[in-house]
């Protein structure tokens, strides 16, 4: 039963946004009409619309009146002109570049100066590398001896393993 009520008011919503639309589209067409900016049928249609429509008629005036009032403000005169004021723009940025270019060179400079002076402070640890000294422990002088034929150390025999797939791995050496 409500739906019965809502539907007016829907339906005046949507007329009363149709109608805005409708109006801000006459109102940029008479703008574009006023700039000169419409093709020969759009200025047909708003001369059209001025000679039968008052809401358009008013919104004319109302425009035109505008715009002579925008067009009769006075412009303030200008204090520099635009040679100077493209000259101070050029100024800065040569400032700019020139205060980078010395802080970029004092910096490498202040860099410069530290590995001077890092390389002639004693007592520091010195960037180049340095030969190690390698000390072997005290060997007596006795000279060596190589055994050819028998080895100075006993070697043990190695085990040769069998293995049997019917009998379990036995193990045999080269004395057997």
């Amino acid at each position: 039963m409500t739906e019965n009520f809502d539907a007016p008011k829907n339906y005046t919503q949507e007329a009363a946004s149709e109608m805005d639309s409708l109006h801000r589209d006459r109102f940029e067409l008479l703008s574009a009409y006023i700039d000169g900016e419409v093709t020969a049928a759009e200025r047909s249609y708003v001369r059209h619309l001025l000679a039968t429509d008052s809401d358009m008629q008013r919104l004319h005036a109302r425009l035109m009146k505008l715009r002579c009032q925008l067009q009769s403000l006075p412009v303030p005169p200008t204090e520099t002109t635009a040679q100077e004021t493209a000259q101070a723009v050029i100024k800065k940025i040569n400032r700019r570049r020139r205060r980078q270019t010395i802080t970029w060179g004092g910096g490498a400079i202040a860099a410069l100066f530290v590995c001077a002076l890092s390389g002639i402070i004693p007592g520091g640890q010195s960037p180049q590398p340095a030969l190690v000294e390698f000390k072997s422990p005290e060997v007596p002088s006795e000279p060596l001896m190589i055994a050819v034929n028998r080895p100075v150390i006993p070697i043990p025999k190695t085990a040769a393993y069998s293995t049997n797939i019917l009998d379990a791995p036995t193990v045999k050496t080269d004395s057997d």
